[in-house]
């Protein structure tokens, strides 16, 4: 009997499409790292929701996007860029551990966030988006 296929580390792969089409020197996590002022320019990104459509070949989840750097030019050009990596690699069907990207779409934003932890200041900005991005296995 085959063993039917486990659906990808969703995270892991959106993480691993930002680093490889995001610029040098941009640091991209799935939590917000305690030395976060030191990682500036920063993609926080993960799994905030979304379902199987089906549990053995088709993943659908909703991806929060958070872009962070110390203006707000800067952090609105990175969430915009990382926008076009992500939908790019989604098109791409950019292939990782465990599966691939197979579709992504705009949920909302980018918009600019002033209200969450780490607060705003005058060396954080920070921009928001959610995408909707499907992954399968290999």
């Amino acid at each position: 009997m085959t063993t039917p296929p486990v659906l990808p580390d969703v995270d892991a792969l959106v993480t691993a499409a930002l680093r490889a089409g995001l610029p040098r020197g941009v640091a991209v996590r799935v939590l917000w790292p305690d030395d976060w002022p030191k990682l500036l320019p920063l993609v926080v990104v993960r799994r905030v929701g979304g379902t199987a459509v089906d549990p053995i070949g088709l993943d659908a989840a909703v991806i929060d996007m958070q872009c962070a750097a110390p203006t707000r030019r800067e952090a609105s050009a990175l969430a915009r860029t990382a926008r076009v990596v992500l939908l790019g690699a989604c098109r791409a069907q950019f292939a990782g551990e465990g599966g691939y990207l197979s579709h992504g779409e705009d949920q909302g934003g980018p918009f600019e966030v002033r209200d969450q932890d780490p607060a705003a200041g005058p060396d954080l900005f920070r921009f928001l988006a959610t995408f909707r991005v499907t992954a399968r296995p290999h």
